[in-house]
């Protein structure tokens, strides 16, 4: 009976240190409760590998262009639901100096292929395979994007769940407006 109460602490004790780390890697970020209230803020750093091809997304070398970011998975069923959206908003928009990104996170790498096969996405993917990037941008659930505009800051709205066209053209509107 000793052992196992020694063995329920620890794994007490492994779980509250499981969550002081998760709370102190998402380094506080406010971005998503920030613009959500409105307001404006700088762009969280993002650098990331492709999907496809070789080399790193850096967010910070497209100032100058507005910039969807996207974060989605293959399993996530509003991703499914606004994959159409995105791609159509991509090519609508890729002669005006707007740029989408998805940011495929929490994945597996063949499954994120199929996903994009099977939805026709020709827009730039990034792997954020552990999903480190999600506390930098205070992202809760998926899908969720967000407008960058051309000087770095993003812009409300902030995206919850499936995008609609009509949500996109209006955050890229708001972001060239910025």
């Amino acid at each position: 009976m000793r052992a196992l109460r020694v063995v329920a602490v620890g794994v007490v004790v492994a779980l509250l240190g499981l969550l002081v780390w998760d709370v102190t890697q998402s380094n506080g970020s406010k971005v998503a409760s920030s613009v959500d209230k409105g307001q404006v803020v700088a762009a969280p750093k993002l650098v990331l590998p492709y999907h496809d091809r070789d080399g790193k997304f850096d967010l910070a070398s497209m100032r100058g262009k507005v910039v969807v970011v996207n974060f989605w998975a293959s399993w996530c069923i509003g991703c499914k639901k606004e994959a159409k959206a995105l791609d159509a908003a991509a090519k609508a928009w890729r002669d005006k100096g707007v740029v989408f990104v998805g940011v495929d996170v929490n994945d597996f790498r063949g499954a994120a292929s199929r996903f994009l096969d099977r939805h026709d996405v020709g827009y730039t993917i990034v792997r954020d395979g552990q999903g480190s990037s999600l506390g930098k941008w205070g992202v809760t659930g998926l899908p969720e994007t967000f407008f960058v505009n051309r000087k770095g800051r993003v812009v409300p709205p902030h995206v919850l769940a499936a995008a609609t066209r009509e949500q996109l053209e209006d955050g890229i509107r708001r972001a060239l407006a910025s």
